[in-house]
């Protein structure tokens, strides 16, 4: 048995690399993934979720920035999935916009598929896409005096004055709240030329490894806080429970893969360790 575990520990590691590989992508693989149990919604994503919860048909639009890119995609996108479905399914009213020009068009193609799912959704009454602009400081500023002055029009070329979505909206005062899925310091432009020059109220969801850097802002200029890929599974968790949605998503599979892959890992380094040692003990004997 020792020699069995003490050439176990020495395996090739292109064996570890493929056990790695097939436990990661093996929830993805299962309808619905494992169904591991979800840790307890962190405040932060909650705060978030009260605030979209109070959107209906006769509340003000929220501001949607989807500053994200192929990069960031795996933990940004469920968030961005799970928020547009909670808001189409309050039928609250969505305006869309990036600073991201390599985003722009997975903004789009993410926009266009969650409103796929609703058929009453109307465009240019609940949901309108303003697409890519720039700079991100002047256009947030510009928002804060008359929408129109950068966006005068939609990404179709239809103009914002003929849409139903923006009757009463000029600035920042007719916008229930600006809400940042972002892969980058984005927010922190929002928070500079929206929240503190214009008392826009704000919100954010961030990479998990950016968190840390983003949370001293909670409280005073961001009403919560969406933290990665946990962030988006703890939000599809609350749409599911509230009966928004049918079902779990890619967040909740993707934090399975995390788990049993870390499982995996600590468990490689284990075996690793026991092997070291016993093998240890084997040549001192030998000697």
């Amino acid at each position: 048995m020792r020699d069995f575990i003490v050439k176990l520990s020495n395996m090739d590691r292109r064996f570890v690399f493929l056990m790695v590989g097939i436990f990661t992508v093996a929830p993805f693989c299962i309808p619905g993934g494992l169904g591991l149990p979800l840790p307890e919604v962190t405040r932060y994503t909650r705060m978030v979720y009260d605030e979209l919860e109070q959107l209906g048909p006769d509340t003000k639009p929220i501001i949607l920035s989807m500053d994200y890119d192929p990069g960031t995609l795996a933990e940004l996108q469920p968030m961005a999935e799970a928020v547009l479905r909670h808001i189409f399914a309050r039928k609250g009213k969505v305006i869309v916009v990036t600073y991201m020009p390599t985003g722009a068009g997975l903004a789009q193609e993410t926009l266009y598929r969650v409103v796929g799912e609703f058929p009453e959704i109307e465009e240019g009454v609940h949901f309108a896409f303003l697409g890519f602009n720039y700079p991100p400081s002047a256009c947030m500023q510009s928002i804060g005096r008359n929408i129109r002055n950068n966006y005068p029009k939609d990404i179709r070329g239809i103009q914002l004055d003929d849409m139903a979505l923006f009757e009463g909206v000029t600035n920042y005062d007719d916008i229930h709240i600006v809400l940042d899925l972002a892969g980058n310091n984005m927010p922190v432009y929002w928070i500079s030329n929206a929240h503190e020059r214009f008392g826009a109220r704000f919100a954010m969801g961030v990479t998990n490894v950016m968190a840390g850097d983003f949370t001293p802002y909670i409280g005073r200029q961001s009403q919560g806080m969406l933290q990665g890929m946990r962030g988006a599974a703890e939000y599809e968790r609350l749409i599911q429970e509230a009966g928004y949605w049918p079902s779990l998503g890619d967040a909740t599979t993707g934090m399975d893969s995390q788990s049993v892959t870390h499982v995996l890992i600590l468990l490689l380094i284990l075996l690793g360790n026991v092997g070291y040692f016993l093998g240890r003990k084997t040549r001192g004997g030998a000697s």
